[in-house]
């Protein structure tokens, strides 16, 4: 529960005041799951005479938690801390541990590099570079969508606790997607062992590409496609990028494929159930686990040819 204090005595936790940001928003979120009850001072100013010994100062004040400071904390990947990302640092493995037994930091990792950097680095300033000619929409795009417009009338805290209703729920999912990422990592392994070719077939859906651009076993630098059933029936084929910051891909299936229909599809290879290939060489899918396993080995074939 969150709840906004109109008195510094009555408050718990301290924040600023006025325009928010996907920082202060997310930090407050995070703050609530560590510690279930938060009642929330915002303002615009801390000064020497207010008793702050028994609360969590952030994202104002200059001290351990604030980010505005000369001397800031910077990440070793050069990615300034924001207030979140400083609490998170400081509560997260602690938090992280009575979400899960094993693999603590491995998750702690997964959650600074899907969740928390982004919110560090474009509240420090740092945005993505994206060549595009039309508005790419981050996270933190979305969370200062709550705050007023210049045309209206609203108390601004009203509008904080509007975003953090919003700001829950992307966190609850973002942490939800985490967890369930990490449960897939041994299956993903156990199939590479298993593997011998460079095509690996996952008994169910689930997230694998991390997995195998970072896997240790030998195995794993030679697979080029992976064959999961489909959400939308049969099975799909998926390639395999070639670094965990890049989309191009080991082996693009033959360009000749992409954007055909299913008919063409069938004639060009002769597999009677190829239905799909992406235009941009990435995925495919047939209806059955055979025709998939022959479309993928045509695919390296070619390469081979």
């Amino acid at each position: 529960m969150i709840e906004i204090k109109e008195n510094l005595t009555d408050a718990n936790c301290i924040t600023h005041a006025g325009t928010f940001h996907a920082d202060d928003i997310f930090a407050t979120v995070f703050l609530e799951k560590v510690f279930q009850n938060i009642h929330l001072y915002r303002t615009n100013e801390i000064t020497s005479d207010m008793k702050l010994e028994d609360k969590i100062v952030y994202d104002i004040g200059l001290g351990k938690f604030d980010h505005h400071q000369k001397e800031a904390k910077t990440r070793a990947n050069g990615i300034k801390y924001c207030s979140f990302g400083l609490l998170f640092e400081h509560f997260g493995r602690d938090y992280l541990k009575k979400l899960c037994s094993a693999n603590v930091e491995e998750v702690y990792q997964m959650y600074l590099n899907e969740f928390v950097y982004q919110i560090d680095a474009i509240d420090n300033g740092i945005f993505p570079e994206i060549n595009c000619s039309y508005k790419i929409t981050t996270i933190s795009d979305i969370i200062a969508l709550f705050n007023k417009t210049w045309c209206e009338d609203k108390d601004s805290n009203l509008c904080f606790l509007e975003c953090i209703s919003i700001a829950r729920a992307i966190y609850n999912r973002i942490e939800q997607r985490i967890l369930d990422k990490i449960k897939a990592k041994s299956f993903v392994e156990n199939a590479i062992a298993k593997s011998e070719s460079a095509i690996l077939v996952l008994e169910k859906y689930m997230p694998f590409m991390d997995f195998i651009i970072t896997s240790s076993n030998p195995k794993a630098s030679h697979i080029l496609f992976v064959i999961t059933p489909s959400n939308r029936g049969g099975y799909s084929i998926q390639t395999v990028h070639k670094a965990l910051d890049t989309y191009e891909n080991r082996l693009d299936f033959p360009s000749e494929w992409g954007g055909l229909t299913k008919e063409e599809l069938v004639t060009k290879t002769g597999i009677k159930t190829f239905r799909f290939c992406h235009k941009n060489l990435f995925c495919a899918s047939s209806d059955t686990l055979e025709d998939a396993l022959a479309i993928a080995s045509l695919a390296t074939q070619k390469r081979r040819n």
